[in-house]
């Protein structure tokens, strides 16, 4: 069996491995409820987001040993993962009339349920921030793409090498330190004026142009 500490780092790398996934959100909780793994149940509340047929899952696991403890376990679960969504604002409908058409009545401890509810708070957190990294990664690759072409249309391939290795801190030939200062730079600062900005800008806000004969 391959590693999960070996697969994570693979994913990390753009590696990754095709697993066959479970085709309803009902065999993923029982898968991990069969497993009795107290860390691995911190995901339920995540899961039990999604809806699920509750009278399947039971049905199931009445056939499973140990049933009693099984069935214990996702009921509590479904009590804390309720207390979650309604102290997150989340939809918890669901799950409130599974808990009263059942009539589940599990106690939670303090401590335990404050155990599920930070977690959650962590993971849905943790979620955020990666969409926002993402976010921000392709705001920035999208910026770089629209400098990258507005060079080129004004440069040419000679001057934006040049260019790149004074942005990149990267020493010039004596060969190439000419040619910045005669070629690149009188550029740069026409682009830098103003006044070239603001007559370009009224140049590109005059939507008809007129077009004259051909003498």
């Amino acid at each position: 069996m391959i590693s999960a500490k070996l697969i994570k780092d693979l994913e990390r790398e753009g590696f990754s491995l095709d697993f066959p996934g479970y085709e309803s959100n009902e065999e993923r909780i029982i898968e991990i409820l069969k497993e009795g793994n107290q860390r691995l149940n911190l995901a339920l509340p995540l899961i039990l987001r999604h809806g699920f047929d509750y009278k399947m899952i039971m049905n199931k696991l009445t056939l499973m040993k140990p049933c009693g403890k099984l069935i214990k376990d996702f009921k509590k679960m479904i009590i804390i993962s309720s207390r979650i969504f309604e102290l997150e604002g989340i939809d918890n409908g669901h799950l409130e009339s599974i808990i009263r058409e059942s009539k589940i009545e599990e106690k939670i401890r303090k401590e335990e349920f404050q155990y599920y509810y930070d977690s959650f708070k962590e993971f849905t957190g943790k979620g955020a921030e990666e969409d926002e990294s993402y976010l921000k990664e392709q705001i920035k690759l999208r910026g770089k793409l629209n400098i990258n072409k507005a060079l080129s249309n004004i440069y040419s391939p000679g001057k934006l090498r040049i260019m790149d290795k004074i942005f990149n801190h990267k020493p010039l030939t004596n060969t190439e330190l000419k040619y910045y200062y005669r070629a690149i730079k009188p550029l740069n600062l026409s682009i830098l004026n103003e006044d070239m900005r603001k007559y370009a800008r009224i140049i590109e806000s005059i939507r008809k142009i007129k077009i004259g004969q051909d003498s």
